[in-house]
């Protein structure tokens, strides 16, 4: 039995891939696996021969014979902006592309995983405070019925008052950060819209970057939120992985300050909704600041993971949105704005 041949072993393999897998001839799609139209939501009759820029917005680069490069891209539907998305493109012979390919959804990976180990921590943490709670009961009866008890553990009983207290606020504490993870999860891995407001997004966001001791007690943030900002319709995942990377940016270039200072705010203003992210950072020079968008940019980070994805991914997951952006800088007070209008957020 002779072995199949280069073309059949090809399509065998990715059409069993988890990953999307796409090949351009020429200039034009020409291959699509399962998974890619799935995530395309588009079978391959119907899209074949389209170029690059109709299925990708912006389409991943032309490359040369065994060159590759990654990419982040925001898919075109039928219906208008999709899924945005992150990947591998390989250049191969013959003017030919290939594309591998995956959705670019926070905490989609590990939801499950984290879902089930936090759901499995609910019932440890109920046992733990009923027991100090009972514990603090008990003491407290057996001291009003003995005297001569109470006398004797007169310094003891409120120093175990007190440990119970603390065991209870603990866990309270956990179950809280519990809660708001749990709901970060969900709302991270719904990928249709539904209301949303810009204030709670900011405060669970931030509320979740505070587990970072660094942000937590290196950082000091003041609020200015609108009191009645109106809600708006959106993905909420766009929301909180664009926002996320704005703080986390505004966080970096605190680096090196004395007094690290991050201002988060927002706004209503004449059919917009705004958003600004202020720090006192060292600020961005006025000749870089019209590069701050491009993929792999990376200005003023040291840290050899700090790829330059961080302001491209925002600009890919609010462009569906209308999203406007300004930004003021000079050393010690910069401020990175986005807004978009109200009016866009009702279109299917």
């Amino acid at each position: 039995m002779s072995l199949p041949d280069y073309h059949t072993r090809f399509l065998l393999a990715t059409s069993v891939s988890q990953d999307a897998v796409a090949v351009i001839t020429e200039g034009t799609l020409s291959y699509l696996n399962p998974a890619g139209e799935i995530l395309l939501s588009r079978d391959l009759d119907e899209i074949r021969q389209l170029r690059p820029g109709d299925i990708m917005d912006p389409p991943p680069p032309e490359l040369g014979q065994s060159d590759e490069a990654t990419f982040l891209s925001r898919v075109k539907t039928a219906q208008g902006p999709g899924a945005l998305v992150q990947g591998l493109a390989f250049g191969l012979e013959d003017d030919t592309q290939m594309w591998v390919f995956r959705e670019n959804i926070s905490l989609t990976e590990l939801g499950s995983l984290a879902a089930g180990l936090l759901h499995n921590l609910a019932g440890p943490l109920s046992v733990i405070r009923s027991s100090a709670e009972m514990t603090n009961t008990r003491l407290k009866e057996l001291l009003r019925q003995n005297n001569d008890l109470s006398q004797n553990l007169e310094q003891w009983s409120a120093a175990l008052s007190r440990s119970g207290d603390r065991i209870i606020n603990q866990v309270d504490q956990i179950t809280a950060t519990t809660r708001d993870l749990m709901a970060k999860i969900n709302g991270d891995t719904r990928q249709h819209k539904q209301p949303l407001n810009l204030n709670d997004i900011l405060r669970a966001e931030m509320s979740f970057l505070n587990n970072d001791l660094e942000i937590k007690h290196g950082v000091e943030v003041s609020w200015d939120l609108h009191s009645d900002l109106p809600g708006f319709k959106g993905i909420y995942s766009d929301f909180s992985q664009a926002l996320r990377n704005i703080i986390l940016n505004a966080v970096e270039a605190t680096q090196g300050q004395k007094d690290r200072e991050l201002g988060l705010s927002t706004r209503s203003n004449h059919g917009w909704l705004e958003v600004s992210i202020s720090d006192n950072g060292k600020g961005i020079a006025p000749d870089i600041r019209t590069r701050i968008f491009e993929p792999f940019f990376s200005h003023g980070k040291d840290d050899a993971k700090a790829v330059g994805l961080g302001l491209h991914s925002v600009r890919q997951l609010l462009s569906p949105y209308g999203a406007r952006y300004n930004l003021e800088s000079r050393p010690g007070h910069t401020v990175f704005t986005v807004k978009f209008p109200l009016q866009v957020q009702d279109r299917p």
